[in-house]
């Protein structure tokens, strides 16, 4: 048997293949198409919960029609500052499609926080409002930051970013790192009430939450609300009551709901993201609909950019070649 290896890329190495964030939205939405033309094996993500509100999460998938695959090992626990790391960790594995073996385990950091973003940005794409000159981001964490970025790329137009937290430092902390990348003013919000009444695109980047911090009745006419945490964010009315309802994965939404999430039930109309793209659903239809996302976040867009990243690293001899096996024996 020949020896086998694998390509290890730390966060660090992961970020040095630069990849742009123009090219991460175009891979997303090339993986949204796959799944609109029901090309991909993505299961709802299995996962254990070691505290509360927390999460380890699997997240195999392969896309038929890209042939890539992998799977992805991520944890999501909020109290980590208290222990001054990051609240998101974990791997990417990506195999060969010929054989299975894996290929590279990397970070999975950049991955996710732009991959996440990046989904918003192609929804936003096809469903944003003509205008689109504020956007109000509600948690300016990391997810925060990469929306800021993303969704200026697909909405140009936006010139005012209202943001709001419950952590002062994390509001100062948005404004330090953002100040000098993009170009829009940052306004810091009095209270979620008044981010939410002024936006054109809302985001939600928050944890989950005792109770909903936005209501139907603050919503403007027209507006897109994207939000991130599984419905917690928003009040029943506005899941329930929107103009339109956008998911990427209707069965993982399900899953979700199985699990807590949704408690006022899920709308019975809905569209799916990759329907969007494909063309087979419309994007906007109405300048004054109100229309709300909430894409729970799918593997096909983890395993994609992994595809890339290593492709990458290839060419440009980033990352550690590891050992994984040598003999078929594995008797002692």
């Amino acid at each position: 048997m020949k020896k086998v290896t694998f390509r290890y890329l730390s966060q660090e190495e992961v970020i040095k293949t630069h990849v742009p964030y123009e090219r991460v939205i175009e891979l997303i939405e090339s993986a949204m198409a796959s799944k609109g033309r029901d090309m991909v094996e993505c299961p709802p993500k299995p996962g254990v919960h070691t505290r509360k509100n927390t999460f380890l999460h699997a997240m195999p998938a392969y896309i038929v029609d890209k042939d890539v695959c992998g799977m992805k090992w991520v944890s999501g626990y909020p109290e980590n500052y208290k222990h001054d790391l990051p609240q998101i960790a974990g791997l990417i594995i990506y195999n060969s499609e010929e054989t299975g073996m894996p290929l590279a385990v990397m970070d999975c950091r950049w991955i996710t926080g732009v991959r996440t973003a990046a989904v918003s940005a192609v929804t936003a794409k096809y469903c944003k409002p003509e205008k689109a000159e504020t956007l109000s981001i509600i948690g300016t964490g990391i997810q925060g930051r990469m929306h800021a970025l993303m969704l200026k790329i697909v909405a140009p137009e936006i010139r005012r970013i209202n943001i709001c937290d419950v952590r002062e430092e994390a509001v100062q902390s948005f404004i330090a790192d953002m100040k000098d990348k993009i170009d829009a003013e940052i306004v810091i919000a009095e209270d979620a009430e008044t981010a939410v009444r002024q936006a054109d695109i809302l985001v939600t980047a928050t944890q989950r939450l005792d109770k909903p911090i936005v209501m139907r009745e603050w919503l403007k006419k027209g507006m897109l609300g994207i939000g991130l945490e599984a419905s917690r964010a928003w009040d029943g009315k506005a899941i329930l009551n929107t103009d339109r309802y956008i998911t990427d994965d209707w069965e993982l939404t399900k899953s979700y709901q199985a699990q807590g999430a949704f408690p006022d039930g899920l709308p019975e109309a809905h569209s799916t993201l990759g329907k969007i793209v494909i063309g087979q659903e419309p994007g906007r239809e109405r300048a004054e609909d109100i229309i709300l996302a909430i894409n729970e976040g799918m593997a096909i867009s983890d395993v994609i950019l992994a595809k890339e990243v290593f492709e990458r690293a290839e060419k440009q001899g980033i990352g550690t070649i590891l050992p994984l096996m040598e003999s078929e024996n594995i008797l002692l």
